[in-house]
């Protein structure tokens, strides 16, 4: 049966069937996506920003605010004549979306409008082991006090991202590969959150330091790179790569998970030792205390401390830094050889510090003539909560064009 509607004398090339509600479809995400990037605008801005004719941009306009995601704001009278209406995207049933960043030390919960403009921040001490209530008890009363601030309710979320502090696989599920001082930190406990913080919604569950690498890729030092590694050093070490513009996770989830890296010199004998793993043992919190204490330093002298007196001379602390700064680069110029990235982003007490790069770029200069190009977080402790929004966002956007067209 021919697939194309009937040709009149005189009429353009006959339209195939569906065409039609697929080009109206398409017209109504155009002038959406303005709305949601640029809003609110009148219908002849939108017009002249979509290159569509007014009369199309008025269809689309009224099928918007009749589908209930886009609604009349206001009215511009910056301009003479009569005033024209302005329009907005305004989901009738919320249109926002939630970020949750649970580390062992606190939590914090953001919400959003679609657009990006933030209702509240609730952040609280995460309570620990033994006398700490699990941990779905305390994101609840979290969620409580972020929904109050911004006057709304869970059931106008579109999406969540939650971030966790161990590898999350490819189905969305955690894998706790070392012991959590968090109360009933486990999958239990992630499927509690995500009916309490989603049950109308879609909920992403991922690795905090994967979101950090997409946040630093968002608005930080890796801005519009789709090649780079983001490495953080502190009580653990971890690395997200974006490979090609997207998350490379690998077969079981683990991508990244370098702490176990084989370095030159470090043999793990004990389970604590294996389980930490050599990269750990070389870089970690545990191996700069004995650094500052050989040197006859205070055990809790804080790394940027050290990082910010070697920069300014200070013969004692600079002997530290070069023996850290010789450890971290043997582990760059590994992950260098095999990734080959545009851009190894440092983060964590222990690699974030601006100071450390020149010892750093000089211990990498010695180990061969390829040096990587390496700079520190711009976003800092920001950097996961940020990946998180940015996740949340671009699904939310997602979610509004598979309304629009039904893809």
């Amino acid at each position: 049966m021919p697939s194309t509607s009937p040709s009149l004398p005189g009429s353009p090339s006959p339209m195939p069937f569906g065409a039609a509600p697929v080009l109206r479809s398409l017209n109504e995400w155009s002038v959406a996506a303005h709305l949601l990037d640029a809003g609110p605008l009148t219908r002849v801005e939108l017009a002249e920003r979509t290159g569509l004719a007014l009369p199309t941009v008025g269809r689309a306009v009224a099928s918007l605010e009749q589908s209930g995601l886009a609604a009349r704001t206001g009215q511009d009278t910056s301009r003479k004549g009569p005033a024209a209406l302005l329009y907005g995207i305004e989901p009738q049933d919320g249109g926002l979306y939630a970020a949750l960043v649970v580390t062992p030390l606190d939590l914090r919960l953001t919400l959003h409008t679609m657009r990006g403009e933030r209702l509240a921040l609730a952040q609280t001490p995460a309570e620990a082991l033994p006398a700490g209530a699990p941990l779905e008890i305390q994101v609840q009363a979290l969620a409580n006090r972020a929904l109050a601030r911004a006057g709304t309710t869970r059931d106008r979320i579109w999406h969540t991202v939650i971030s966790v502090p161990t590898i999350v696989d490819g189905d969305g599920r955690v894998r706790r590969d070392l012991p959590s001082p968090l109360p009933h930190f486990d999958q239990e406990a992630i499927d509690a959150i995500r009916t309490d913080l989603g049950p109308d919604a879609a909920v992403t569950v991922e690795n905090d330091v994967n979101l950090a690498a997409l946040g630093e890729r968002a608005q930080g030092a890796a801005r519009g790179l789709d090649d780079f590694v983001y490495l953080h050093v502190s009580q653990g070490i971890g690395m997200g790569i974006v490979m090609h513009g997207e998350l490379h996770r690998g077969a079981r989830g683990a991508a990244g998970e370098v702490s176990r890296m084989p370095m030159a010199g470090i043999h793990p004998h004990g389970p604590r030792e294996r389980e930490l793993g050599p990269l750990q043992l070389a870089l970690g919190p545990t191996a700069f205390t004995a650094r500052l204490t050989a040197h006859g330093l205070p055990a809790d002298t804080l790394p940027a401390t050290v990082f910010e007196a070697a920069a300014r001379g200070d013969q004692t602390c600079t002997e530290i830094v070069q023996a850290h700064a010789t450890a971290l680069a043997q582990a760059l110029a590994g992950i260098d050889a095999v990734l080959d990235p545009a851009l190894i982003v440092l983060g964590g007490d222990l690699a974030g510090h601006p100071d450390l790069l020149p010892p750093l770029r000089t211990a990498l200069g010695a180990l061969g003539p390829r040096v990587p190009e390496v700079t520190t977080s711009t976003l800092g402790p920001d950097a996961v909560l940020r990946g998180a929004e940015a996740v949340a966002a671009a699904q939310v956007r997602e979610e509004l064009f598979r309304r629009i067209t039904g893809a």
